[in-house]
């Protein structure tokens, strides 16, 4: 470090000076040096910022540095979270896909099978029933959340299979 030295004036609020002089008192040191270990700290905590903001690593490796350690524990916590979270919405499909089967046994205990000559006849008549029921869901969904578009079931393939 240059021992040459220049020479800054400023103002700060009350406040401010009251944090200051606290600072100063903590670390020992005059309120002038204080100010100048203070904006070192500052400029060099800034440069590892943007290190971490362009840092190639992958989540995961090594890091160096106070604000590397921090996001790769930030890291670590959402992973936790996620996984966490991750095993409650797959308990939940399960429900959901027990309930599903569950209706199917259910529909099929309690609807007598059609006949041969009228199978052709149901299967159309089933799928327009479909094709509007999927229309329902869809403006339902629509006017639940905005940003969801209409016809969506279509690309899924919302056609019942013979």
């Amino acid at each position: 470090m240059s021992t040459l030295r220049r020479l800054v004036h400023g103002r700060v609020d009350p406040a401010d000076h009251r944090l200051l002089k606290h600072e100063a008192d903590t670390r020992g040191i005059s309120q002038t040096k204080c100010v100048g270990d203070i904006i070192r700290e500052y400029f060099a905590l800034r440069k590892e910022m943007l290190s971490v903001i362009n840092s190639p690593e992958a989540p995961g490796e090594a890091h160096v540095g106070l604000v590397h350690s921090l996001v790769a524990r930030m890291e670590g916590r959402l992973a936790v979270l996620l996984t966490a979270r991750d095993d409650e919405v797959i308990e939940r499909q399960r429900r959901i896909e027990w309930m599903i089967d569950r209706l199917a046994v259910m529909y099929l205990v309690h609807t007598p099978e059609i006949p041969k000559e009228l199978r052709d006849g149901a299967i159309a008549t089933a799928r327009r029933r479909y094709t509007n029921y999927r229309q329902a869901v869809d403006d339902r969904v629509a006017k639940e959340k905005p940003e969801v578009v209409k016809g969506e079931s279509r690309e899924r393939g919302g056609e019942t299979s013979n």
